[in-house]
């Protein structure tokens, strides 16, 4: 698999991005084509949010993940609920809760592309959580970009990954 930007610089400080992947990984091209379609969203979205909120700053990556959480619809119920919202998760909620060994997160829902995947965007990071479909292991998958200066990242891997784990599924 190959993936290609092209940047081009345009009129009035404006930038083209163009990008181009082909290839496969292995041999169930049909289910990767899938999950990278709707990733593809969800990736772009978190860069256009860096570029609107955070642009020039670096993040620490956080990724946690879960397998087996017992389908999708399971999975955003315990992550709205943990997030203290009513119902399926929509852009624009805000959001407020807790990681043990973390300060409190209060944000907003700013990418909802349910059923597969949800953003929180903080002031000092974009929290990202996939639920990876049940034929690719029906897994929960955070994948978080922390901007905040100081914060341990392997104390912050093991914080979310507890949290993950403490959550009602599977």
């Amino acid at each position: 698999m190959a993936s290609e930007y092209l940047i081009e610089g345009r009129e009035r400080g404006s930038t083209s991005l163009r990008l181009v992947q082909s290839g496969v990984l292995g041999d169930n091209w049909e289910t990767e084509y899938e999950a990278m379609a709707v990733g593809w969203d969800m990736y772009l979205g978190t860069l256009a949010a860096y570029l609107a909120h955070f642009s020039g700053r670096t993040a620490t990556p956080v990724s946690a993940f879960r397998p087996g959480v017992g389908g999708a619809d399971r999975a955003w119920a315990a992550v709205a609920d943990a997030f203290g919202v009513a119902g399926p998760l929509a852009e624009g909620d805000r959001v407020r809760f807790t990681v043990a060994g973390l300060p409190p997160i209060e944000g907003v829902v700013d990418l909802a592309g349910l059923p597969t995947y949800a953003g929180v965007r903080t002031p000092d990071a974009l929290y990202r959580f996939l639920h990876s479909g049940a034929e690719r292991g029906d897994a929960l998958v955070l994948g978080h970009h922390v901007f905040a200066v100081g914060q341990d990242p392997a104390q912050a891997e093991r914080a979310w990954q507890d949290w993950l784990n403490a959550l009602p599924l599977g």
